[in-house]
């Protein structure tokens, strides 16, 4: 059985980087978060949890990235 904690995990990084994001559509937000993992990946519904989490996570880096350059503008 898979761990029910990684719900709530998974829910709360991508509530943080659809907010920072709000343009995105979800399945949008999924797809380009599964190739910041594996930039040749082209069917996301296999992809496991964790891959799609680091993903997210990478995305959100990517993000604060962008953030702080344009703040130093």
């Amino acid at each position: 059985m898979r761990d029910p904690a990684r719900i709530d995990e998974m829910l709360a990084v991508l509530r943080e980087v659809w907010q920072r994001e709000p343009d995105l559509r979800l399945g949008q937000l999924i797809f380009n978060a599964a190739r910041m993992r594996d930039a040749s990946i082209e069917d996301v519904f296999s992809i496991e949890d964790g891959a799609l989490r680091k993903g997210l996570i990478r995305y959100l880096e990517l993000i604060n990235a962008r953030g702080a350059t344009d703040e130093s503008s």
